[in-house]
């Protein structure tokens, strides 16, 4: 792994950080000037033209573009489960050859019943996989049901190739994002704890090669990337260092700087975004704030 490059004092005024937010209020303000009719749907606008029915009710599209269903919940996958539902967050590696993976997530919570799982409506298929790769196998016979899956697609001819459970055992993988180093950090949006169908607590990171290798990974619980409700995370490439959202209304926006790039299950320092000066600053800005 490279070497991590020395973490640089990141610090900004409460003064500096209004006048960017302001800023950025007024891009969106001219965005709306522009577009007048944006935030009104029965204005049609001048410049399009309706979009077509799409007689299979799936999306409509404008002339010229078409979708392709590539994976839907409940077909059989090439390793013999099943699709889960509630697809989510997911991300594209290319790969030299000209094909794609896809790893995406399964935003499955804990009181939905089997027929959201991989494993069937009866859970016959549960018994396939040894319960040392279930980050919670649960407290009896019913592990959770998130995770995520990962996708072999052919780009050149738009087929699926394969796809295959990648990470089983965790529960409202909801967002996340992609590394440099070619992973996918799967995030649990939930902090349930352990107690009656659950044998672990849940509400962190996970982190999912992309690759065909090894699947379903081994799960590492990232803990030292913090336990809360995780929406979305965005690295940056030179330094590794990780900025995560948290989705609550009064969440928070934090930094986790590792101890070693490339390598977050070694731990690492998690901060939080705070104002100098004004360290509670509330900086929502919708109807709930208060």
């Amino acid at each position: 792994m490279p070497t991590q490059p020395r973490h640089a004092a990141m610090t900004i005024s409460r003064r500096r950080f209004v006048r960017s937010a302001a800023a950025v209020s007024l891009g969106f303000s001219g965005l709306r000037c522009a577009a007048p009719h944006a935030t009104d749907p029965t204005v049609p606008s001048e410049d399009l033209d309706p979009l077509p029915d799409d007689p299979e009710r799936i999306i409509a599209l404008p002339e010229g573009f078409s979708y392709t269903i590539i994976s839907q919940q409940g077909e059989r996958m090439s390793d013999g489960f099943y699709v889960p539902a509630r697809h989510d967050g997911m991300a594209t590696f290319p790969r030299p050859d000209g094909t794609t993976l896809l790893v995406r997530n399964h935003e499955v919570f804990s009181w939905m019943d089997a027929s959201f799982s991989a494993f069937g409506a009866d859970l016959s298929l549960v018994d396939q996989l040894d319960r040392s790769v279930f980050y919670d196998p649960g407290s009896g016979d019913t592990p959770p049901f998130g995770g995520t899956t990962t996708l072999l697609f052919d780009t050149q001819t738009q087929t699926l190739l394969s796809h295959h459970l990648s990470l089983v055992g965790t529960l409202v993988n909801c967002a996340g994002g992609p590394t440099p180093w070619g992973t996918w950090i799967s995030c649990e949006e939930t902090v349930e704890s352990a107690g009656g169908s659950l044998a672990r607590d849940h509400g962190y990171n996970f982190e999912v090669p992309a690759s065909l290798e090894g699947l379903p990974v081994t799960p590492t619980p990232l803990t030292a990337m913090g336990r809360f409700r995780h929406e979305a995370v965005a690295v940056h490439p030179p330094t590794g260092i990780v900025y995560q959202t948290e989705d609550v209304s009064d969440g928070l926006l934090y930094r986790f700087l590792p101890n070693s790039y490339g390598e977050l299950e070694k731990g690492g320092s998690l901060q939080a975004l705070a104002v100098r000066g004004d360290p509670s600053f509330d900086t929502r800005n919708f109807g709930g704030r208060g």
